[in-house]
Parts: structure tokens; sequence; C-alpha cells
């Protein structure tokens, strides 16, 4: 029997910009699940860091709350 060559691994596909930045975060937050760190502590540290001329909007309790979705009505 001849023998086989060893298969070469395959290149890495390149990521996009966008598909690096998802994965990053995804990263970062199964790191913060595992510090026990909740998504709602993450969120209050992460408002108080940021610069906000104006009164900021109330945290939600999840990240899919609030009225961002909201439908628009017609008046």
């Amino acid at each position: 029997m001849a023998k086989s060559k060893p298969k070469k691994p395959a290149p890495p596909k390149k990521q996009s910009p966008m598909d690096k930045m998802i994965a990053e975060c995804v990263k970062k937050a199964q790191a913060r699940k595992k510090s026990g760190q909740t998504d709602r502590e993450w969120r209050e540290q992460y408002a108080k860091t940021l610069k906000v001329e104006d009164e900021a909007a109330p945290l939600s309790e999840t990240p899919f709350d609030g009225t961002t979705t909201r439908k628009k009505t017609a008046e």
C-alpha cells in the first residue's frame, strides 16, 4: 500500500472587521461570566464611563428591553 501524505490544515478564513469585533465581544462576555460578573453589573459600569451631556436614559433589565424597537404610530 502506498503511504498517504498528511493533509495540510486549511488556512484560516479571513474575517471581516465586523466578525472580528463580534468574536472579541463574545470572548469578553464569556470571560466576564466566568469571573462571576453579571451583565447588569457590566452595563452599569460601562454606562458610568460614557460621556453624556444631558440626562441619560435609564438602564433596562436586559439588553433587549426598552423603546428602541417600538413601532412608529400613525398620527
